[in-house]
């Protein structure tokens, strides 16, 4: 990781090997570039510093430009830490939401397939059928998806109104969906 320097400012960064190679067409670089050659065209170092913590659900960190520290001869990475603008928040939320979904369509599809069912919706099809196993099942996936739903939004409504944090991913709200058990057997069928 390089800076172009000029004046002991930085003209550009993150500049690049390629970026000097291109840059100066007319003059063939070895492979392995050294301190001292890259100085001599004002291309510096940039040595790595570790990024501070923050909280990825709120704020987002961002690379600044490289500072040069006189006691260690040579330019850091710098970072700052912000809060996401709305826009970049809608967004997040939305990603995890979306993710949220489709493991819960996902967690209801592979219930019903634990009967032989392609789907939830192929399941609650069954509701109304005349043979009573078929009608229990049918029904027990009607009821277990309406519940799931019913329960997932309202979990995405509290988090809405601040009564409920974000989550990371699905595995923060699992445990809080109702639970997916089948009715018990019937003799008819």
């Amino acid at each position: 990781m390089y800076a172009l320097i000029e004046n002991s400012a930085v003209k550009r960064y993150p500049y690049t090997a390629t970026d000097l190679r291109r840059d100066n067409p007319d003059i063939s670089f070895p492979d392995s570039l050294e301190d001292a050659l890259l100085q001599s065209f004002g291309v510096w170092r940039v040595q790595a510093s570790q990024p501070p913590s923050y909280d990825e659900k709120r704020q987002a960190l961002v690379e600044g430009t490289p500072v040069f520290s006189v006691a260690n001869q040579c330019w850091t990475q710098v970072w700052s830490v912000r809060p996401l603008t709305s826009e970049e928040l809608a967004q997040k939320v939305q990603v995890i939401q979306d993710e949220v979904v489709n493991a819960t369509q996902q967690r209801l599809d592979t219930f019903a397939q634990t009967r032989g069912y392609d789907n939830i919706l192929s399941l609650c099809t069954y509701a109304l059928s005349p043979n009573a196993r078929f009608k229990a099942e049918g029904q027990c996936g009607v009821d277990a998806r309406d519940a799931t739903w019913s329960k997932l939004y309202k979990i995405f409504t509290d988090v809405q109104s601040g009564v409920r944090p974000l989550p990371n991913s699905y595995a923060d709200i699992e445990a809080d969906l109702p639970p997916l058990i089948w009715p018990t057997p019937s003799t008819e069928g």
